[in-house]
């Protein structure tokens, strides 16, 4: 018998690498399908307030991730570059509700009673509708001067996304906006770490291997991160549950 492992120097290597991005982006879609289902049950069945426009942001974030995942699924399947500008385009808009969606939880119930909003909620929606129509130019025109545009947007809402996390997480230390900010917070990390590692490659000339390899492991982590996510929330909505529960309750005594 021999002590060579049966697929050393075996297989195709391009059919081994398709594999693998099917892989990494199946995870993606699966993770975020999880967390967007755990989290609109926990709205429902929770909230008593109801599905505010801060969990409406982050509702759509984790479309952008699903259709991130399928998207990049179909371009690796066909080859088609549209497909590909389609996924780049759910990356720009995860970050950005993202960012949106702490930004908000930042903001509201506030143990100190106030929301320090500096602008209306209104503003939010023109900072949206910016994002859109950029997007769409860029994708329509595919000129050289896009890319720039598309990285200006994912840099200043990277920077957003990450700096209202940490706010966020240290204003509502205890509650279920610091726990979910605490697992998702990583998942926008890593995301930035692939966004900046793939910008860099065109002005440092990183060799393209490792932006791959960056992107691989960087994907998996993003998807580990929102399952980790939806666990969060689910732990919540258990909690909840167990309050409520007389069950829990049955053998306590009043005095």
């Amino acid at each position: 018998m021999s002590a060579t492992a049966p697929f050393v120097n075996g297989g195709d290597p391009a059919g081994t690498i398709l594999v693998t991005r099917l892989l990494a982006h199946a995870s993606i879609a699966v993770a975020a399908a999880i967390l967007l289902v755990f989290l609109a049950i926990y709205v429902r069945r929770v909230l008593a307030e109801g599905f505010d426009y801060e969990w409406g942001y982050l509702a759509v974030a984790i479309g952008a991730a699903i259709v991130y995942g399928v998207a990049g699924i179909a371009t690796d399947l066909t080859g088609y570059t549209w497909l590909a500008v389609f996924a780049e385009g759910a990356v720009l808009f995860f970050i950005l509700f993202i960012a949106l969606g702490l930004r908000a939880m930042y903001h509201a119930d506030r143990p100190d009673g106030a929301s320090g909003r500096l602008l209306p909620v209104w503003v939010d929606g023109l900072v949206v509708v910016g994002f859109v129509a950029a997007w769409w130019i860029g994708y329509v025109a595919a000129d050289a001067w896009t890319r720039p545009v598309v990285a200006v947007g994912w840099i200043g809402a990277s920077i957003w996304a990450i700096f209202y996390g940490v706010r966020t997480t240290r204003a509502h230390e205890g509650t279920t906006f610091s726990a979910i900010t605490r697992h998702l917070l990583p998942a926008t990390v890593c995301v930035v770490g692939i966004v900046v590692t793939d910008l860099a490659s065109g002005v440092v000339g990183l060799d393209r291997s490792v932006v791959d390899a960056v992107w691989l492991v960087g994907t998996v982590l993003v998807a580990a991160f929102l399952f980790n996510t939806a666990v969060a929330i689910r732990q919540q909505e258990g909690e909840v549950e167990r309050m409520f529960d007389r069950t829990t309750w049955r053998q306590q005594r009043l005095d």
